[in-house]
């Protein structure tokens, strides 16, 4: 694996899908792990990408919604349990503390007390020990605000995705020593996202409907490959990776449970249309997201076709 890369671990949408995890993407930046979202099956795809999740350093929340926090209990409790040294440091948008101590404090609340006294009944002479109380240090942060880590530098900026029902929402821009990484969350086409990713090296961007999906029920909380193309070209990066994907293609009742937003069952051939509607909006390079997929950086930008 490079050394320096961004790595999608859950590319699908909220719609349970066998073929795609809910969304969550991770910067590994020498020996620093940046974890951005924590949906279903993110633990487990971080091993599976051969990273320790007990060595995941900070954890970024774009949004609250449940495909982008399922699988934050699961994380915290296992890498505690099996001997997390060092707090995890979470940031997220207005709401984040309360989320955590919910669900840590509150629905993990008899795991919480079963590790404490596993802990605490250890024999001495056991010194890789897990840490008496969850390792964790929370912190919320809003548009503007910046993280920095041991290698990078994280800027959370605005998005547009649903503020209008009172879900704070960001994007991040994360600048490492080999380039720049942006991630948009979830969001419709919008200047603010443009800006943010402004010349950045990789753009990781929603792409959770199909364009005519987005057109026929005039969305405002989401984008389609036509809108990630043209933030990508506006924002002058040089690759583009298309995210938040529909089960379009997977088995018949994750097609079956996401019909009411994705429509009926496509042939394979909807993924060659996704990357095409984008790159028909911009000259760079359009990967299509997957679990798994390893973004090496630097990034070169690819000729216009």
């Amino acid at each position: 694996m490079s050394d320096i890369a961004c790595i999608v671990l859950g590319s699908g949408s909220a719609v349970p899908d066998p073929d795609r995890g809910n969304p969550s993407q991770c910067i590994r930046i020498h020996d620093e792990v940046l974890l951005f979202d924590c949906g279903e099956r993110t633990t487990i795809n971080l091993i599976k990408a051969g990273i320790d999740p007990r060595g995941v350093d900070t954890l970024f929340f774009t949004h609250l919604h449940w495909d982008h926090i399922v699988d934050f209990g699961y994380f915290v409790m296992t890498t505690w349990n099996c001997g997390r040294r060092v707090p995890l440091r979470v940031y997220g948008p207005p709401g984040t503390k309360a989320m955590v101590e919910a669900c840590v404090f509150g629905m993990h609340r008899t795991d919480v007390e079963y590790v404490r006294r596993y802990v605490a009944a250890l024999p001495t002479h056991v010194t890789e020990r897990p840490l008496s109380e969850p390792p964790l240090a929370v912190e919320e942060i809003d548009v503007g605000g910046i993280v920095r880590t041991r290698y990078g530098i994280v800027t959370a900026g605005a998005v547009e995705h649903h503020q209008r029902v009172g879900t704070p929402s960001v994007g991040f821009r994360v600048e490492t020593p080999a380039g720049v990484v942006a991630l948009s969350g979830d969001t419709r086409p919008c200047q603010a996202m443009i800006d943010l990713a402004r010349g950045a090296d990789v753009l990781v961007h929603d792409t959770a409907f199909l364009d005519e999906i987005i057109e026929a029920r005039q969305m405002w909380s989401h984008s389609g490959p036509t809108g990630a193309g043209r933030v990508a070209q506006a924002a002058g990066v040089k690759t583009l990776v298309l995210t938040h994907l529909g089960p379009y293609t997977s088995c018949a009742t994750a097609v079956e449970m996401g019909s009411m937003y994705y429509g009926v069952r496509r042939d394979p051939s909807i993924w060659e249309a996704i990357v095409a509607a984008a790159q028909r909006e911009f000259d760079g390079e359009v990967l299509l997201g997957r679990d798994g997929l390893v973004i090496p950086l630097p990034r070169e930008r690819a000729d216009p076709c």
